[in-house]
Order: structure tokens, then sequence, then C-alpha cells
């Protein structure tokens, strides 16, 4: 598991549409820029979507852990002569992405989709499936179990689009696979090192434990944990317009 932060960054396959202030949008694992289509992010904010690397037209490069994906987003950033502060929207695996940016690049605040970050190391049928042949199949049934509430149609749509690379989703979950829970917690740490006071919220369509928001507020001085309207892992999916509020009021609470 590599987590250096010199690594060389990879250019990434992107768009920018939109006014306004700068929201960074970053999708979930075995996705891409376009699973964010539904969402009017551009309506309200300069809106930079990236394919992540492994993910989209970006290059298929190891290594694909949460801070070196930070890295390669920092750097197109840069490279576009963006110099706002950004705003940045992670969901799922992205939200890890979008923690790690914070920890380690100055941002207006972040938003993270239905992402837990009191991870613990893949049980050993789990990681048998993951390493194993049937991994597609394994990872169209969890995320079944993930869609809940969302529209039928807009689900079926989400599964045909999605592209498993199990070298690339190996890569990512490697923490799961092969740290210890020592490990894997000093790792998650680092993710988490939000060195200045920093909005953020996150934002659950699925459950999470009774004591995650303190949890998560001994670790993210001030962060917001809130349940969305709509039981499903794409609440942003879900009820796009809904969303696309919150971020706009959250937003501008802490841009005052």
């Amino acid at each position: 598991m590599v987590t250096s932060t010199t690594l060389p960054t990879v250019p990434l396959a992107h768009d920018v549409g939109g006014t306004g202030p700068l929201l960074l949008a970053v999708h979930g694992m075995t996705e891409d820029r376009h699973f964010w289509d539904r969402v009017p992010l551009a309506t309200h904010f300069r809106t930079v979507r990236v394919d992540l690397r492994g993910h989209g037209d970006s290059p298929r490069v190891a290594p694909y852990d949460p801070l070196t994906l930070a890295g390669d987003v920092h750097t197109l950033v840069r490279d576009l002569g963006l110099d706002e502060r950004p705003l940045v929207v992670g969901h799922s695996y992205g939200a890890v992405v979008a923690t790690a940016y914070a920890a380690r690049f100055p941002v207006r605040g972040v938003v993270n989709v239905d992402q837990a970050l009191d991870v613990s190391p893949l049980p050993t049928r789990t990681a048998r499936a993951v390493r194993g042949p049937g991994v597609e199949e394994f990872l169209a049934s969890a995320f079944a179990r993930m869609y809940g509430q969302l529209d039928p149609a807009v689900a079926a749509d989400l599964g045909a689009r999605r592209k498993v690379r199990q070298d690339v989703l190996l890569g990512a979950w490697a923490p799961l696979l092969d740290l210890d829970p020592g490990e894997l917690t000093a790792l998650m740490e680092r993710v988490m090192a939000i060195r200045q006071p920093t909005p953020y919220l996150s934002v659950h369509g699925l459950p999470v434990a009774d004591g995650y928001p303190a949890w998560l507020r001994g670790r993210i001085a001030g962060a917001v944990v809130e349940s969305a309207p709509v039981a499903t892992h794409y609440p942003h999916l879900a009820d796009p317009a809904w969303f696309v509020g919150r971020l706009i009021a959250f937003d501008d609470a802490h841009s005052r």
C-alpha cells in the first residue's frame, strides 16, 4: 500500500461548467464524472468534474490510495489556473478522496455523500470475493442492496454504465484488504488530518451507527452528520434539486 504524498500525479479527464463559487465533484468507485450528470451543479457553481485515475477516461496507473488521488485532483485545479478555495463534494470512495484533499490542500468546505469513515478490514469472505473471478457479480449484488429507494430506472442506468476494473478496485481497497486494524486506523487518521477548522458536512442516505456523529466530530472538528430524505447510497441522484439546495445552503452558511 503506497500513500506517498510526493508521487507523480497523472493528468485527469475532466470537464468544467457553470459560473459561481468553485466546486470539485468527485465520483465513487467504478464510476466516472458522468455519474453526476443528473445533478445540476453548474446551475449555481463553477463545477469541475473529474475522472479519478483508473476511472473513466483518466490513465489507469497505480497507486489508487486517497492521498495520491487527492494530489491528482489538486494538480488539475492548479493547471486550470483556479486559485479559489473549492468546495469539494465526494460520493462514496470519492468522499474519502475529498476528505484527503482537505487534509492536504486549502478548501472552502467538504461535503461527504454517504461514506462513513470509521472503516474496518474487509471480512475474509468479502476479501475473497473481490480478489476472485466473480468480482463483477459480487459488486452488482452489493450495489443492488445499496440502491435502496432510488428510482429503479436510475439504478438500472448506473448499473449499465458502471465499469469494474479489478486492479483499480484492489488498489483502492488495499488498506481494507492488507492492513491490520491499527495500520488502517493510522491511515484514516492521515486522511482526516484536516489542519484548520474546515466546514464538513456528511450526508447519509443509508443508516450510520448512533455513535458515528460524535466519533466523526472527534476527528474532524465541527463535522455535521445529516440524514438525507431518501434511503439510498445515492441521495444526490434520488433528489438532485434537494441536494443542490443543500449544497448552496451549506456553502452560503460558511462563506460569510
